[in-house]
């Protein structure tokens, strides 16, 4: 079979009601305006529907979802941005059940419904130490017990005594306001644990350079831990104490099958249940504030800004698509912005100076996936788990060529709906297997998409220890998310508490903002802002990894 790309999965039709060419609507008292189709906007127009308000969510895209996206390859219904979702806290599973997709709803059979990875797997850690399980009990990759047996095999003898001695250090090493992860966890625990376990990790999940990323960002538990502990060992071990205390089950991430495509067409079909307007291919060109108080959102193609479209890729940007309006003129009492942090400061630079200039720039990090379907029995016994995190520099076959990939998921061993699909789709292949490689090391260029099949099978090769050739192939898609990555530069934390102070003054009344640049990375991160508080701080929901290849929580890395 050759290559194919994948077809979008698409849900019903929506309306576009409420603006007529060019003619401003008037009467925008008691309404809220949604700009950004992703996720964080969502849940916000979700919220507000379900108070009782108008509310108005408008998308510059053609489809809603955000970095939460689904395609078919080969037949195969995959993933393909956001595969799983983290359980730590209960709040994504909490909506779920609210939304009927956790299967107990009356006649659900054959509706999309919660799954949890295959047990026993686990994932393996790619470096020039070769291939192994990821160290048990890890925090962004910092390991709690640095002298196991799992830890010695990744560091080394050498470098796990180095880190062993962490506890030992003064509490004030590495330990300063808007330290980058790489500065903290190298003072601390040695080059071996900053390059072997937590590079492929903040490069594989954050899309980031752990020399630039800031650890109060990445993992706000870990710094807190640090101040409260002195020791780095030490806040490991207490987070992962206390996240077995309240119970947590072995599996730190679920999904939802078919494909998680059916969350945002879930909350979409929810909010025009509630009378809400949904809006795609209609981004904003200016916003500005009235002399009642209220937003003025004036609509029209800009290519400077309007960008509330999360990523871009082969199989688009989400899984749910409307029907567009794309010009006039809306006005609200109440806006949220639910967009990139550029795109927000663009926007509110005429309306909100003082805090456009406030919001931090979070760059974005490019990512090239490459979704492959090959027929290998070799692969039966899962060599690589549910797959791999690959670190920086670690060298292909043989020494020769160096790996490219960043990550590595095994799809169709992790998720047995995966496998049965492809078994499905695939009949007459001898064992279809599914793989999904990431590309986009921060200052690495992204690979050619003429040849990146061919890489992405090298590649596969080394982590899995398995040859794989074209004539293996059944299937493979090229998606590109450009704008799905935000990475927190050095005081990010800080210069978020200045946004949220901002937005208490009373001239930013009625105004808010979301979106993973606030809430932190990841579905449960973006859900738990939603819910839980009206003024999100940064969060992590990893303990040992966060949204990746491997353990892909909440983006497409």
């Amino acid at each position: 079979m050759t290559d194919q790309g994948p077809m979008p999965d698409r849900g019903p039709e929506g309306r576009a009601v409420g603006v007529a060419g060019d003619r401003a609507v008037a009467g925008g008292e008691g309404r809220t305006i949604v700009v950004g189709g992703g996720l964080a906007g969502l849940l916000a127009a979700r919220s507000t529907a379900r108070a009782g308000r108008s509310v108005l969510l408008l998308e510059a895209g053609p489809a809603l979802g955000g970095a939460i996206a689904a395609g078919r390859v080969a037949g195969v219904p995959l993933s393909t941005g956001a595969e799983a979702y983290s359980v730590a806290g209960g709040h994504v599973d909490a909506l779920l059940e609210e939304l009927g997709l956790d299967g107990s709803a009356p006649g659900a059979a054959g509706s999309p419904t919660v799954v949890t990875p295959r047990a026993g797997l686990g994932s393996r850690i790619v470096s020039d130490a070769g291939t192994h399980p990821a160290p048990s009990g890890s925090v962004l990759g910092v390991p709690s017990r640095p002298l196991a047996r799992d830890a010695r095999a990744v560091l080394g003898l050498a470098g796990s005594l180095r880190a062993a001695l962490e506890p030992l250090l003064p509490a004030r090493i590495g330990s300063r306001p808007g330290a980058s992860v790489d500065a903290v966890i190298r003072a601390r625990c040695g080059a071996r644990v900053a390059e072997r376990l937590v590079a492929p990790i903040v490069g594989g999940v954050h899309s980031a350079d752990p020399r630039t990323l800031e650890l109060a960002s990445a993992s706000p538990q870990l710094a807190a831990g640090l101040t409260r502990h002195g020791s780095l060992t030490a806040a490991v071990r207490a987070i992962t104490a206390e996240s077995a205390r309240r119970g947590s089950p072995g599996t730190r991430v679920r999904s939802l099958a078919p494909t998680m495509g059916a969350l945002p067409e879930a909350l979409a079909a929810e909010i025009r249940a509630h009378g809400g307007e949904i809006r795609t291919e209609a981004p904003v060109r200016r916003i500005s504030r009235g002399a009642d108080g209220g937003w003025t959102v004036a609509l029209g193609s800009s290519p400077a800004v309007g960008a509330g479209i999360a990523g871009a890729g082969t199989v688009g940007a989400g899984s749910v698509s409307t029907v567009s309006v794309s010009t006039g003129s809306v006005s609200a009492e109440e806006l949220v912005l639910a967009v990139p942090p550029d795109t927000a400061r663009d926007l509110l630079a005429e309306a909100a100076p003082t805090l456009s200039a406030a919001i931090p720039q979070a760059p974005a990090a490019a990512v090239r996936l490459v979704a492959l379907v090959v027929d290998a029995p070799a692969l039966d016994a899962f060599p690589a788990g549910t797959g791999a995190l690959v670190a920086p520099g670690t060298v292909g076959a043989a020494g020769r060529s160096g790996v490219r990939a960043k990550a590595l998921t095994h799809v169709s061993a992790k998720w047995e709906h995966v496998q049965a699909a492809a078994r499905a789709a695939l009949p007459e292949a001898r064992s279809p297997h599914v793989l999904r490689l990431s590309y986009g090391r921060p200052g690495e260029p992204l690979p050619d998409p003429s040849g990146i099949v061919d890489l992405a099978l090298a590649d596969a090769s080394v982590i899995l220890g398995t040859p794989l050739r074209r004539e293996d192939l059944l299937g493979s898609a090229v998606i590109d998310w450009d704008r799905a990555m935000r990475q927190a530069r050095p005081g990010h934390a800080e210069a978020l508490a200045e946004v949220t102070a901002l937005l208490a003054r009373p001239e930013h009344a009625g105004l808010d903002l979301a979106g993973t640049w606030r809430a932190g990375t990841g579905i449960a991160a973006i859900v738990r802002a939603a819910t839980a508080s009206p003024t999100p701080t940064p969060t992590s929901t990893s303990t040992s990894t966060m949204p990746s290849s491997t353990t892909a929580e909440g983006n497409p890395s």
